[in-house]
C-alpha cells in the first residue's frame, strides 16, 4: 500500500447573519470559484473587492442544477486556476433540486406541484452527486477519476427565523443544506459582538467572532481544539483550525 500523503480537500460550511463576513472568508480560500445561486446575483461584490482584475473568471451565476453542472465542467478545464468551489448559498440547493425533480416527474406525465416528503431523498442524491464531484477523493482503482475535482468546497449558509406551531419563537436558526451537518469537515458560525474593554465596558465598536461548531480534524476532546476565534485573522483561519500538514490541503 502506498504511504504517499493524500491531499485532503476541505468541506467547510460557513454560517452567519448578513455582514458577519461569510463571503469574505469564503473567498479567501485557495483559488476560489464562486457559484452564485442567489436570486439577486450579488455574490460577485466581495469577490470583485478581493480580485479586482480577474473576478469575472472566478464568478459563475447559476439558475438551476444544470447550470451548476455546466459551471463545474468549466472549472474542470481550468484546474490550474481553481482549487476551491464556493456555493453561495447552500440553502438554495434543495430548492433547485426540487424544481429539477418536479420537472422530471412532469415529463413522465406525473403532474405534481410539490414533492412528497419521501421524495426528498432523490433531491438530496442530486446534490450529493455535485458535492462528490467537487470534494470527494476517488478510490485508487476508480476508472473514472477524471470526474472528481478533488477541490475544497465551501458552503455559505444563512440564518432564518424559527417558527413552531405557526408562531415565531424569536430565535434565529441556520438555513442551509441539511446534510452538510455531518458531511462537512469544519462548520463555522460567524457573528458580530459588542467589543468590551478590560473593565467589561462597551467600547462603541463591534468585533467579528468565529465559533467553531464542528472540526473533524481536532476533536473537542483534544487539547488543541479551538472553540472561538476573536478578531479574526481571515487568511490564517483554516490553518489554525486544522492538524493537516503542509501539502495536505488542496491549495
Amino acid at each position: 500500500m502506498s504511504t504517499e500523503v493524500q491531499k485532503v480537500p476541505l468541506f467547510v460550511e460557513i454560517i452567519g447573519e448578513p455582514s458577519s463576513g461569510k463571503s469574505h472568508l469564503s473567498n479567501l480560500f485557495p483559488k476560489p470559484a464562486v457559484i452564485d445561486t442567489t436570486t439577486s446575483k450579488e455574490s460577485y461584490i466581495t469577490l470583485r473587492k478581493l480580485f479586482p482584475t480577474n473576478w469575472k473568471e472566478k464568478y459563475f451565476p447559476v439558475w438551476n442544477l444544470a447550470d451548476i453542472r455546466k459551471a463545474l465542467e468549466d472549472i474542470t478545464t481550468k484546474k490550474e486556476i481553481f482549487r476551491t468551489v464556493v456555493i453561495d448559498t447552500s440553502a438554495d440547493l434543495r430548492d433547485l433540486g426540487s424544481k429539477e425533480y418536479l420537472a422530471e416527474l412532469n415529463k413522465q406525465g406525473k403532474k405534481r406541484e410539490a414533492l412528497m416528503p419521501t421524495e426528498y431523498k432523490w433531491v438530496n442524491q442530486k446534490i450529493d452527486e455535485i458535492i462528490d464531484k467537487i470534494n470527494s477523493v476517488p478510490k485508487p482503482d476508480d476508472k473514472n477519476k477524471e470526474k472528481f475535482l478533488q477541490m475544497n468546497l465551501v458552503f455559505i449558509a444563512q440564518m432564518k427565523d424559527e417558527w413552531a406551531g405557526g408562531k415565531s419563537t424569536g430565535k434565529r436558526i441556520r438555513k442551509g443544506y441539511p446534510n452538510a451537518n455531518f458531511q462537512s469537515s469544519i462548520r463555522l458560525f460567524l457573528k458580530l459582538e459588542q467589543d468590551v474593554d478590560a473593565t467589561m465596558h462597551y467600547t462603541g465598536k463591534y468585533k467579528r467572532v468565529c465559533v467553531v461548531v464542528k472540526n473533524r480534524f481536532k476533536d473537542q476532546a483534544s487539547d488543541s481544539w479551538i472553540g472561538t476565534l476573536d478578531q479574526l485573522n481571515w487568511s490564517g483561519i483554516i490553518t489554525k483550525l486544522t492538524d493537516l500538514k503542509e501539502g495536505e490541503i488542496v491549495e
